[in-house]
């Protein structure tokens, strides 16, 4: 129910807020910000409704910390990195694992540098300036005929 009352109460105030920039084309303008400031206030009304009905239906874990995903323990940031790299066929850039996986651009860095530092992969400068991590385990293995070969 309070998901239908704030969509209406936004509706109302976008309704609101178009009436009042008539009211300035027309050159009706007497009590226009008085309009327009009962506008968003009906239209940020409605989108906190909106927004609690969601969070009501959340677990109580996720309810009780706002704008914060549930944490990725280390284990399985690492499998999503890798798996990221694997699909990549064992080089990947930090934006291909940010676009891969939950985690933010920032986050991905972090990860990849502390991977590097640790052995896991080795780091290439592209000309351009990108960082181009190479997990060897993960790159296509030449067959043994074409490994003699070379």
């Amino acid at each position: 129910m309070k998901n239908i009352i704030g969509w209406a109460l936004a509706a109302f105030g976008v309704i609101g807020f178009g009436v009042e920039i008539d009211n300035l084309r027309q050159n009706k303008a007497e009590n226009t910000v008085t309009g327009f400031i009962l506008s968003a206030v009906f239209i940020l009304g409605g989108l906190a409704l909106v927004r609690s009905a969601r969070r009501a239906k959340l677990p109580p874990e996720l309810r009780d910390a706002p704008g914060v995903r549930p944490a990725l323990n280390e284990r399985d940031i690492e499998r999503a990195v890798l798996g990221c790299a694997k699909e990549h066929g064992g080089r990947v850039t930090i934006a291909e694992v940010a676009a891969g996986s939950q985690l933010s651009f920032t986050e991905a860095k972090e990860v990849l540098e502390g991977l590097s530092r640790a052995g896991a992969c080795t780091v290439d400068v592209t000309e351009n300036g990108a960082f181009i991590y190479e997990f060897s385990g993960l790159m296509p293995r030449a067959s043994a005929p074409e490994a003699l070969k070379s």
